[in-house]
């Protein structure tokens, strides 16, 4: 059995005890898709439930270690997409990209007590030149490493030989349209074809060198425009080769803009991300627990060490990697337990906690649907 992302609370792990223990494999899935980690280590064991301690006392300074790791390789894109906080909200921000050194820092200290590193926030990731050499040097400390690419940056046959050879372990294909007219709708500054020719070189490279990694899932964010394609873009992606066709909710945040929903919202409710008040667009509110600043250490392209992926003006940073010396120091040291505190009095005091999007979603997961297109994916 493949357990969600929830299995990282304390109490969903007894299920998994004797394969945790006694064969050292622990099993989940991250937006629908199912991963392995095999030989793990006792002190990564030891963590695993050491920092499960904090969903129950949510403590200023967490217990233990991370678990989860999100950075941001980049900040910028090629690409102009509407709802994207790169394109609408901190355009004028520095564009930066994290160096190797930074990343390597954060895994020499905390690389033997992570399952899971996420490779993206709001940039482009392989608009990195040091992507691959990150994600092999994740892949050394037996971390599953997950990335997400919108697949105009050209892959060629060299360059999709050395993503195989990197070692990731799945990647997500933006794909949000199964014409060019229909694509170009959101993904602005975006061609389709490239993205269709990046994916036939990822497929044929995996082939030539008989690796089933990465798995490739072609993401289908549905919108009002564009889920009348769906079927036609679950048929391209079964021709092109991929591992998974998933769909995933569209997130419309507010700081972007307000009065978004009428104009993305799909039609059919159960592709929807968030529960509307009659026949209106008033999001409802849903009760969330958010665990974030406990349970992942989350690091930008800037190299600060945040709260949360949403955490897009950097007001409440822990520290910088490059000028505040150990990780650890930064994510349990005194700004972060400040953060935790207030928090626990109420996250509403927080810009980026007002408007969550995880406070109106309707679905347990933002990824709704998942179809396995290659009976070798279930898992590794």
């Amino acid at each position: 059995m493949w357990y969600g992302m929830k299995i990282f609370r304390f109490g969903d792990i007894v299920p998994q005890l004797p394969n945790i223990i006694f064969r050292r494999r622990f099993k989940f899935s991250f937006e629908l898709l199912p991963y392995e980690v095999k030989g793990l280590r006792w002190k990564r064991i030891a963590n695993f439930f050491v920092a499960g301690l904090n969903q129950f006392f949510t403590p200023s300074k967490p217990f233990g270690y991370p678990v989860i790791a999100q950075v941001e390789p980049t900040n910028f894109c090629n690409l102009s997409c509407p709802l994207c906080f790169t394109t609408s909200v901190t355009p004028s921000r520095t564009r930066s990209v994290l160096p190797f050194d930074t990343f390597k820092k954060l895994i020499d200290e905390v690389g033997d007590y992570l399952l899971l590193i996420i490779l993206w926030n709001w940039g482009e990731p392989f608009l990195n030149p040091d992507i691959f050499k990150m994600i092999s040097y994740a892949k050394s400390r037996n971390i599953v490493v997950h990335s997400s690419t919108n697949g105009n940056v050209r892959f060629d046959e060299a360059k999709a030989e050395q993503l195989v050879d990197s070692g990731l372990d799945s990647l997500v294909f933006g794909v949000d349209g199964a014409t060019r007219e229909t694509y170009s709708v959101y993904r602005k500054g975006g061609d389709l074809d490239q993205v269709i020719a990046s994916i036939k070189a990822i497929v044929s490279a995996k082939k030539r060198k008989g690796a089933m990694t990465p798995r490739l899932n072609f993401r289908f964010v549905v919108m009002k425009h564009n889920e009348h394609e769906i079927p036609m873009a679950r048929r391209l992606a079964e021709e092109l080769g991929v591992d998974f066709f998933t769909l995933k909710t569209v997130d419309m945040p507010p700081a972007i803009g307000n009065n978004l929903d009428g104009q993305f919202a799909p039609d059919e409710e159960r592709y929807r991300r968030y529960a509307y008040e009659g026949q209106t667009f008033k999001r409802k509110q849903v009760p969330f627990t958010c665990m974030r600043p406990w349970k992942r250490i989350t690091v930008d392209a800037l190299g600060e060490v945040i709260s949360c992926e949403y955490e897009y003006k950097d007001l409440h940073s822990f520290g910088n990697l490059s000028a505040d010396g150990s990780p650890m120091l930064i994510w349990k040291g005194e700004r972060a337990r400040a953060f935790r505190r207030k928090f626990n009095l109420g996250d509403n005091r927080f810009y980026l906690c007002r408007d969550c999007t995880y406070k109106n979603r309707v679905v347990d997961d933002c990824t709704v649907e998942k179809v396995t297109l290659k009976s070798n994916s279930r898992g590794h």
